[in-house]
């Protein structure tokens, strides 16, 4: 996957980076931390190929991925799943 942007974000004195990754058929969200995976969560986008994915960035769509990862993060999702998981 190639990137295509980077949205930092702070929560509790901890960086994140929200990402958002593509290749030809699918743009990726994902939180990271010290250039690791935050949390256990990415969102998906189903795009045709040879699409313009610069363009999807300004959409809504990909607006609100990039808001369901900030709040993965704040709500402490990947802390709740894996407390479940033990």
């Amino acid at each position: 996957m190639r990137l295509l942007k980077k949205i930092p974000m702070t929560f509790e004195e901890k960086d994140y980076e929200i990402r958002v990754l593509y290749d030809d058929t699918t743009i990726n969200v994902a939180a990271f931390l010290n250039n690791h995976p935050a949390n256990c969560f990415r969102h998906q986008l189903k795009i045709p190929k040879n699409f313009n994915v610069k363009r999807l960035l300004r959409t809504d769509a990909v607006k609100e991925l990039i808001d369901v990862s900030k709040n993965d993060i704040i709500e402490k999702r990947g802390e709740k799943l894996l407390k479940v998981m033990h």
